[in-house]
């Protein structure tokens, strides 16, 4: 599988997430401000949810939103490259990153 087979989806995911919204954007978004598919996609956070700053929970439920509009094969789709970005190593990463980088200056 080539590098650009797996980079387009998850700069689609990337981006999918990258929108935030101004609400609670100085105290932060309670747990229980979430809705129960929001709470469910999140839920790996919810122990630490009360310690991301603002931005990061902001940026946290607009993707879980993102995400729960999805058709069931776009969120498999996701699932796969979040999986395969998982195993890459921290070279591959970053190389994804700066990839990233790269093709957002271009658009």
């Amino acid at each position: 599988m080539s590098l650009v087979t797996v980079i387009r989806p998850l700069l689609l995911a990337l981006a999918l997430t990258a929108t935030s919204q101004a609400t609670f954007a100085d105290k932060g978004i309670p747990w229980s401000a979430l809705n129960k598919s929001e709470q469910d996609t999140l839920k790996q956070y919810r122990g630490n949810w009360s310690g991301f700053d603002p931005a990061e929970q902001q940026r946290l439920q607009q993707g879980a939103r993102r995400y729960l509009e999805l058709s069931p094969r776009e969120r498999q789709a996701v699932e796969r490259r979040h999986n395969q970005y998982e195993k890459m190593s921290p070279r591959e990463r970053r190389h994804l990153r700066k990839e990233y980088q790269r093709q957002k200056k271009h658009k």
